[in-house]
């Protein structure tokens, strides 16, 4: 997924301080995901929705040591996905900031649910005194264990988090309305 993420430079290209501002790009993909939105609500399919609730805690496998630790609501409706988190981010080398994350994407709605969506991450971090702004693939899947809980699994590709992409696994319960 990474290989073919940087195959396309245009969108996926880390920040460059010569080549100015990444908002181009974070306008883009929040075109694309109210592109999501509005369709979803114009196709039809027999499966049921899915609302959750989502407690989840990610690690970077990087050298950085970036931990994210988030609460959210997926939403799974007529083969879409769209989250919206609340998320706490750990850095040993940037320090600790809070953000909110969303997206939306493509997903196949059944007992395991497998998605692929594209996000944004919007926050402050007040050991810089800074905001912070990236964007993120995902891909994952969420697996209905009971009729009220569940598992989800993921990884993200955050670009332009801070000096380096990063990428982070993440873990979460899910919790069925």
């Amino acid at each position: 997924m990474i290989m073919i993420l940087s195959s396309y430079p245009v969108l996926f290209a880390s920040r460059n301080e010569s080549s100015g501002s990444n908002h181009p790009c974070l306008q883009l993909i929040a075109i694309i995901s109210l592109s999501f939105v509005l369709l979803s609500g114009v196709t039809a399919s027999p499966q049921k929705d899915k609302l959750y609730f989502r407690i989840g805690y990610g690690a970077s496998p990087d050298t950085n040591n970036l931990s994210v630790s988030s609460l959210g609501v997926v939403s799974l409706k007529n083969n879409m996905i769209g989250h919206a988190d609340l998320s706490y981010l750990d850095s040993d080398m940037d320090g600790s900031a809070l953000a909110l994350d969303f997206g939306a994407g493509i997903a196949y709605n059944w007992y395991v649910s497998p998605y692929i969506s594209i996000g944004a991450s919007l926050g402050y971090n007040w050991d810089n005194d800074e905001t912070i702004a990236a964007y993120f693939p995902e891909v994952g899947i969420v697996a209905d264990i009971t009729k009220s809980f569940g598992m989800s699994l993921s990884t993200r590709r955050y670009y332009s988090l801070y000096e380096e992409d990063e990428d982070v696994i993440m873990l979460g319960l899910v919790f069925k309305k």
